[in-house]
């Protein structure tokens, strides 16, 4: 006999009552470094209209104050989105959470998931991280990438989702 009945909100599991795992503070230190490898080549915006525009000492110090108040916001945002990032592993699924100003949660079932990869970039490497990327079906992008993960930590991940993977197979 089918049934159909309603599922209170209300009755369901909270998702955010459970304890997300967080990312090594190397991570953090990553974040901070690749934000001023960005912004000290863009310094040259001000070093260039400083000795080219002596005559109007605001030139540079408007593209300065620009340069340093954007400098500093993204600092605070890397700074305090790294406290929001983290993982939870489940049962049936994987969620990730990130974004201090822009919230962001996605959760992926296993039997949907393809495959599983680890990545990990020169900057990467230095700050001994990576990223596991997970695939779902019909898509030639990764549906979930974990960036910031400690290489032993996403290795156990892979295995761990790659033994879900044949449950479901």
């Amino acid at each position: 006999m089918m049934t159909n009945d309603q599922i209170l909100a209300a009755g369901l599991p909270n998702i955010e009552n459970t304890d997300f795992q967080k990312h090594p503070k190397r991570f953090l230190n990553k974040k901070l470094i690749a934000t001023l490898l960005i912004f000290v080549p863009s310094l040259s915006g001000i070093i260039i209209p400083y000795f080219t525009a002596s005559d109007h000492p605001w030139v540079w110090q408007t593209t300065g104050s620009i340069w340093l108040v954007t400098l500093i916001i993204t600092i605070f945002l890397a700074y305090k989105g790294y406290f929001v990032r983290g993982y939870v592993l489940r049962e049936q699924d994987i969620t990730y959470k990130k974004g201090w100003l822009f919230h962001s949660q996605i959760t992926v079932p296993f039997n949907r998931i393809q495959h599983t990869e680890i990545n990990h970039g020169p900057i990467d490497r230095m700050f001994k991280l990576c990223q596991l990327d997970i695939f779902t079906a019909g898509g030639s992008s990764s549906d979930l990438s974990i960036s910031g993960l400690d290489p032993e930590d996403a290795a156990k991940l892979k295995e761990y989702i790659s033994g879900k993977l044949s449950h479901y197979a």
